[in-house]
């Protein structure tokens, strides 16, 4: 069986994060949050998926220009520079219901996912993946995909508490637990 390469301090880092966005959500405590509280914390989930939802496409991104190199090595394609904005656009929309855009902060662990990234695989060294040795290629795809994986993984935890946030504070208001006048508030 083939050993699974370490992740490095950065890529820890940024896990031991994602693990930690989630710790503070108890599920059985959402019916005894206030209407104020729990539109807070579904905002600040929200905010949370967007820096999730970029951190994985910037993963995603350099997984398809490396896979892109590799299928290029293999002759089954043109080179990777007149190809590049096909083999980017590849995973531009996921499964499911698109999910409101929102504009909105960034979360500082965004910058985290980013330095992580670039450890992985250096903006500067895409360019030059011709030269990068095949067994290192076939590593930093290893790399990639288990890292955009388990952003993957937060990130539809984290919809599944926006949800479960959103059906609770639906509904309060449905049921006249919740007021327009404690949406003004």
């Amino acid at each position: 069986m083939e050993k699974r390469a370490k992740p490095t301090t950065k890529e820890q880092h940024v896990l031991a994060v994602l693990d930690s966005l989630l710790d503070d959500f108890d599920p059985g405590i959402i019916s005894r949050r206030d209407i104020v509280e729990l539109r807070a914390l579904r905002d600040r989930c929200q905010e949370m998926e967007a820096g999730l939802s970029l951190g994985r496409r910037l993963a995603q991104g350099r997984l398809d220009i490396v896979m892109a190199e590799l299928e290029r090595r293999g002759g089954g394609a043109a080179g990777l520079i007149e190809r590049l904005p096909e083999v980017l656009a590849k995973h531009t929309r996921g499964s499911g219901p698109p999910r409101p855009v929102r504009d909105t902060e960034l979360p500082a662990f965004t910058d985290d996912i980013a330095a992580a990234l670039e450890e992985l695989l250096p903006a500067e060294q895409l360019g030059h993946l011709d030269q990068v040795d095949p067994a290192e290629l076939d590593a930093v795809i290893e790399r990639l995909r288990d890292f955009e994986q388990e952003v993957s993984r937060k990130r539809h935890e984290l919809h599944r508490v926006i949800d479960d946030l959103q059906e609770e504070i639906v509904g309060r208001y449905r049921s006249g637990a919740a007021s327009v006048d404690d949406l003004l508030r």
